[in-house]
């Protein structure tokens, strides 16, 4: 043991070294995330977290998350509510994000199609594991981006892979995720990118953060698609405590199970000791159940009797000092420590230990519970049966702090009251004022309930308001839009109606004082233009004609945004436009927002003027 506690000294303190970059978690409003998840240019995939204010822990973390999807994929966080119907109002139908949960949008002109389904927290959601699942969602995405991303005009044959061969890493500890602590964070020395170490790669059911510690250097086994690191070549092996502790010494020891006559308790996993209840309390009347709870964290006095290990609680005081518990991978902290949780950290019974530690079954019967039975004085036989022994264990527990507690708070008033020469009369007082003031409270908490519960009405109430005036407003633009009929056919020339129908809708469109300064401009139908006018409803119609009010008259405001632009032989960024002879093919919008919508196509001549081509939906890319 002295060679042990040397080698904790000497080791370099983890503090020097350099602190890690985290990947940020962007916060938006939901209108503008809504936006950017729609933008074309947007290169990289995006996960985004909603959450209730009342989900407490049970959420995504959102900064674990990043940590894993760092150059992957942004993580963007927002609070369910109106952000959230916002972010729903600005996505197309099916894509929104609510409640406590989160959703991958990936990048790329079909991300709409490709978005999968959102992943949301449920009461017995692990959340471990749906973290895991959300940087499958983005990895695969990548992969697909990747193989997408091919010759055009070249087939590509599906070839078998081979899996990568793992290569050795270094890495250093950054942080732990999930509610048991089941995965550690850590950041590549070479590449600076995340990967995890997950807790069943080493000991099932042992968190990790009693393995390892923040700033901790490990080297194992990477595995560059998994993103995971395998340290399971770190993990140490206590063998016998006969190597670890001197006859006489004090251990930390965690109960794994407590029957009425004797416990189990373990020095590290693999090492189970069986202790009688003569070597717990010299009170022949106590139960082993009463007195230790599963998974408390108790301090053993480690004897050897006849050449087997023999641990006892008795005559052990706070003050005797302790060895300090062994690390169980190299370079980590004590597996055991008095303030660890009384969260259980064992198996099913009948579960057996995990193998990577358990002790040889040498002389000394480290690893047998048989031969501990026999070496602490207690007969091995079959379990008593079962008598609600948590309910026991939990009822003592709290009966005992709270007759402490009384006899504590009784003490404390029988002193005050000799001070103070309390009498009974003053006591009635303190308690008449008592009850007074207790009155007070009540009536305050009930006109509180009473004004929660008004709010939460008003509330509802306006909540229905504000849907009632959506409906009457979309009500509306129904009306009117059902109300434009198209004008009648007052020529027999389709040209001459269409001239005619375009001079009524630029009197609409341009205001008097405009009208000098956006005349209708010199233009030519072409042969497909009125065919493909003629199919279009009444709204559509209207549409189209306003949009070549805006065209013909050059109306420098609404002509921006519609966008016109040159049509190109494909959809390569520098793709040659379309020409017939000297004059360019362009296009402009009709509408925007819906779907299948309308395009305007035009020619814009050399000679001056333009020449109507054809309305088409916005997928329509040939003149």
């Amino acid at each position: 043991m002295p060679s042990q506690r040397k080698r904790h000294k000497s080791r370099p303190a983890p503090a020097a070294e350099a602190p890690a970059v985290h990947a940020a978690v962007h916060h938006l409003p939901g209108a503008t995330l809504a936006r950017h998840l729609a933008s074309e240019t947007r290169t990289l995939g995006a996960v985004v977290v909603s959450y209730k204010d009342d989900s407490g822990s049970r959420r995504i973390d959102a900064d674990a998350l990043a940590q894993l999807l760092d150059g992957v994929a942004d993580v963007y966080e927002l609070e369910n509510g109106i952000e959230t119907r916002r972010l729903q109002d600005g996505l197309p139908d099916g894509l929104e994000i609510y409640g406590t949960g989160a959703r991958f949008y990936p990048a790329g002109p079909d991300w709409a199609q490709a978005t999968p389904e959102p992943r949301l927290v449920h009461r017995f959601t692990n959340l471990t594991r749906l973290t895991e699942d959300l940087v499958a969602d983005a990895r695969a995405a990548g992969v697909r981006a990747t193989d997408a991303a091919g010759v055009p005009g070249q087939a590509v044959s599906p070839t078998p892979t081979a899996t990568p061969a793992a290569s050795t890493a270094t890495a250093t500890v950054s942080g732990f995720a999930g509610e048991d602590k089941s995965r550690a964070l850590v950041k590549l020395a070479t590449t600076g990118r995340q990967a995890i170490i997950r807790a069943e790669d080493l000991l099932p059911g042992v968190p990790l953060d009693w393995l390892l510690t923040r700033g901790q250097q490990v080297t194992g086994l990477l595995d560059a698609d998994a993103h995971t690191l395998d340290i399971r070549g770190l993990l140490l092996r206590p063998g016998s405590p006969v190597t670890a502790y001197r006859p006489g010494d004090v251990a930390l020891a965690r109960v794994k199970s407590a029957g009425a006559g004797d416990a189990v308790v373990t020095l590290w996993p693999g090492a189970d000791f069986r202790i009688g209840i003569g070597r717990i309390s010299s009170n022949e009347l106590d139960a082993a159940e009463d007195l230790l709870t599963e998974g408390e964290v108790v301090r053993v006095r480690v004897l050897y009797e006849n050449g087997a290990v023999v641990l006892s609680m008795l005559d052990v005081d706070d003050d005797d000092p302790q060895v300090p518990a062994p690390s169980l991978i190299a370079g980590g902290p004590p597996w055991l420590a008095p303030d660890r949780p009384y969260a259980s950290i064992f198996g099913a019974p009948g579960a057996t230990a995990s193998p990577a530690l358990a002790g040889p079954a040498g002389r000394d019967g480290a690893t047998e519970e048989a031969r501990q039975g026999d070496a602490s004085g207690v007969v091995p036989r079959e379990p008593e049966p079962a008598l609600t022994a948590p309910q026991r264990r939990s009822a003592l527990k709290s009966t005992q702090m709270e007759l402490e507690a009384a006899r504590h708070a009784i003490a404390e008033l029988l002193v005050d009251a000799t001070r103070r020469g309390a009498t009974d009369k003053i006591a009635r007082i303190w308690q008449d004022k008592y009850d007074s003031e207790r009155r007070k409270a009540d009536d305050e908490a009930r006109l509180r309930a009473d004004a929660v519960r008004q709010l939460e009405t008003l509330k509802a109430e306006l909540s229905r308001t504000q849907a009632k005036l959506v409906g009457a407003k979309k009500l509306r633009r129904s009306v009117s839009s059902k109300s434009e009929g198209a004008l009648p056919a007052l020529f027999s020339d389709p040209v001459e109606q269409f001239r005619f129908e375009l001079y009524n809708e630029w009197a609409r469109a341009v205001p008097a004082v405009d009208k000098a300064g956006e005349p209708l401009g010199e233009y030519t139908v072409g042969p497909y233009f009125l065919a493909s006018l003629s199919v279009l409803p009444a709204p559509q119609r209207t549409k189209a004609l306003r949009a070549v009010v805006d065209l013909v008259a050059d109306r420098t405001g609404p002509l921006r945004n519609r966008k016109p632009h040159v049509l190109r032989e494909n959809e390569g960024a520098h793709a040659q436009a379309r020409m017939r002879g000297e004059d360019v093919c362009m296009r402009m919008y009709v509408e925007q927002g819906t779907a299948a919508a309308l395009r305007l196509h035009y020619w814009k001549l050399k000679s001056g003027g333009f020449e109507l081509h054809e309305v088409v939906p916005h997928d329509a890319v040939k003149p």
